[in-house]
């Protein structure tokens, strides 16, 4: 079953919009929408649109224009496939293909239990239309299975957020606003996200199944005893630097680049960036959770000195940090700050100067080297400024060394 919105006239007149079932599709034009438009005559949070089950509620969010369906202001409207409603200047229409009858419908809602993600026996339980199979590996925030799409068989891989990291509902409503905002984003080193949302209070997404190897698996099986080689390590940088780019063009901010975010395929030995939006979605959590030894956001060791301040604004220029922290780690077997503490940990990263790459690894190029280290630069307007500029500079290092990427 699939649904979706297409805009009719307007500014945007043929963009379409996915809906996901159980997660609300607010629209407007402000930056806390998940469905955002270009017309001025919006308000910034203007409707918002849910779907369960077999019905569509249509919500006005007290936008200053209103919502109307055949020409009626409305407050809240149950939505029918193919019927259209007006916000601003613009006009979209639902769309809906395979909705079941109800009994159907209702059949195939009844769970078998509820989910109990931190048990991890979730292997043959269906949520939404993926079938878990075996779990993969268990991570600080859930677990990721193998899972088949019911829909076309094909492989995605199926994250669980543990019980923990969903407890309260604003947390839970912040998981389903960030993630939705990266569905649909593709580029060829971003880790695919097909969809997202929440069974009772625990939250899911799927996404595109990578068979390949996770970095710091990489990084820790050469250390620093037998190096990886600098060239694979530019043409990670080069990957995820693109990557960021494409996600910059759409407004959204990583926040937790770290080598445990990145997996290299096995086929081509390309670096896919994954775990996208995941540190924004889950800032509340970690927010009660800061004053605990190592429960900041991320990974602290390639976190930019400007995420270790809560009160501190954080924009691209911290992923452009934790890239260069990455490729720090790749070319000497470690992460650039390595304190006996969590409290040493941070005043380092803060406080102290890299040791140089070359140091460890007399072969890489000075250009490489200067790159990475201004990618570290403990003030955001030493660095890189966007991760187009970053992109550029690696590219060019590499055509200079003779390297096809």
């Amino acid at each position: 079953m699939q649904a979706y919105l297409r805009v009719t006239s307007g500014p945007d007149a043929g963009r379409t919009f996915d809906l996901i079932e159980g997660i609300p599709m607010v629209i407007g034009r402000g930056e806390k929408s998940n469905t955002r438009l270009t017309d001025g005559t919006v308000s910034r949070l203007h409707c918002e649109l849910r779907w369960q089950g077999i019905n569509f509620t249509l919500i006005d969010l007290e936008s200053v224009g209103g919502t109307f369906v055949d020409g009626q202001k409305i407050k809240e409207h149950s939505l029918k496939h193919d019927e259209e409603f007006q916000i601003g200047g613009t006009r979209l229409r639902l769309h809906t293909t395979g909705i079941p009858d109800a009994q159907t419908l209702i059949a195939a809602q009844k769970p078998a239990r509820e989910l109990t993600p931190d048990e991890g026996v979730l292997t043959g339980q269906t949520i939404s239309h993926y079938e878990l199979g075996p779990a993969l590996r268990k991570g600080r925030t859930g677990t990721i299975y193998k899972a088949r799409d019911t829909r076309d068989g094909k492989d995605v891989a199926f994250k669980v957020l543990h019980s923990d990291f969903t407890s309260d509902e604003k947390d839970v409503q912040r998981f389903v606003r960030a993630m939705t905002t990266v569905v649909g984003l593709n580029h060829p080193n971003l880790i695919g996200l097909y969809g997202a949302g929440k069974q009772g209070t625990t939250c899911w997404f799927a996404m595109e199944f990578v068979e390949g190897e996770p970095l710091p698996n990489l990084i820790e099986k050469f250390g620093t005893l037998k190096m990886l080689d600098w060239r694979f390590a530019l043409t990670v940088g080069v990957h995820i630097a693109q990557a960021l780019e494409a996600a910059h063009e759409k407004h959204i901010i990583h926040r937790n680049v770290a080598p445990e975010s990145i997996i290299i395929r096995n086929k081509d030995k390309a670096a896919k960036l994954g775990d996208m939006m995941l540190a924004k979605a889950m800032e509340g959590i970690k927010a009660r959770q800061i004053t605990k030894p190592g429960e900041l956001v991320g990974n602290i060791a390639y976190m930019a000195p400007e995420r270790t301040r809560s009160d501190a604004e954080v924009d691209t220029r911290a992923d452009i940090y934790g890239l260069g922290a990455t490729l720090y780690a790749l070319l000497t077997g470690k992460a650039p700050f390595e304190g006996k503490n969590l409290v040493e940990t941070i005043a380092q990263i803060r406080q102290a100067d890299p040791v140089p790459p070359k140091r460890f690894q007399l072969s890489v190029p000075d250009p490489f080297q200067d790159a990475v280290m201004m990618m570290m630069a403990k003030r955001p307007e030493m660095r890189y400024q966007t991760p187009t500029e970053a992109a550029r500079a690696l590219e060019r290092i590499a055509k200079f060394q003779g390297m096809t990427l």
